[in-house]
């Protein structure tokens, strides 16, 4: 059945644009309106299609908003690994966490991705650990990067998590901030000033640069 054709378009492609159409439909519910108004029937009204087809690509709305909020955290981790690769091999902390950065703001000019993974997905039982866990991972990131430029010690160890959690939490919530118009800085500025505040953490918690 899925080789069969109907006005040139094949079953498995239809069943493609419909299963996009659901996350596109999620995403713009989801970081428009909010969760509250994001209900399996809302979804697939705003997507222009029947309820029936929704299960044929999910098994349920949480199936549906995590892979919504996982692509967006992909996104944003793939941005950050070309901000950085952009930077080049000889650059130094901050002109690497400055580029990432930057990479990371082109994401979030879609206010909807960046309204879904800052602020509706702590609201969610089923986005809420993985953004836990997606901050957790983006911290060690910072801890790994902080180490390839700086000597930093081992018994140095517990200030460094602690310093790089302090920075990945406070760029969010700086982020969440900006959105809502309440810390008025361009992008440039703000990866500026993430950068300066990487940089003088990881220089306090290190013997010397490498």
């Amino acid at each position: 059945m899925s080789s069969r054709t109907y006005g040139g378009v094949t079953a498995d492609r239809r069943r493609a644009d419909r299963r996009a159409a659901l996350l596109e439909a999620a995403l713009d519910l989801l970081g428009t309106e909010g969760l509250h108004a994001t209900s399996l029937r809302a979804v697939c009204v705003r997507a222009g299609l029947n309820p029936r087809y929704f299960y044929e690509s999910f098994t349920g709305l949480d199936a549906l908003l995590t892979e919504v909020y996982d692509r967006i955290a992909t996104e944003i981790t793939d941005a950050a690994a070309r901000g950085v690769a952009a930077a080049g091999p000889d650059a130094g902390l901050r002109a690497t966490v400055r580029s990432a950065a930057m990479a990371v703001l082109a994401v979030a000019a879609d206010p909807r991705k960046a309204r879904v993974a800052l602020i509706e997905a702590p609201a969610s039982p089923a986005l809420r650990a993985r953004q836990r866990a997606a901050l957790r991972h983006h911290t060690r990131i910072v801890v790994d990067y902080a180490r390839t430029f700086y000597d930093i010690p081992t018994t140095a160890d517990a200030q460094l998590q602690f310093t790089a959690t302090m920075l990945v939490a406070g760029w969010s919530e700086n982020l969440i901030a900006w959105l809502d118009g309440e810390l008025h800085a361009a992008p440039s500025d703000l990866a500026d000033m993430f950068a300066d505040a990487t940089e003088a953490l990881a220089t306090q918690a290190a013997h010397h640069p490498h």
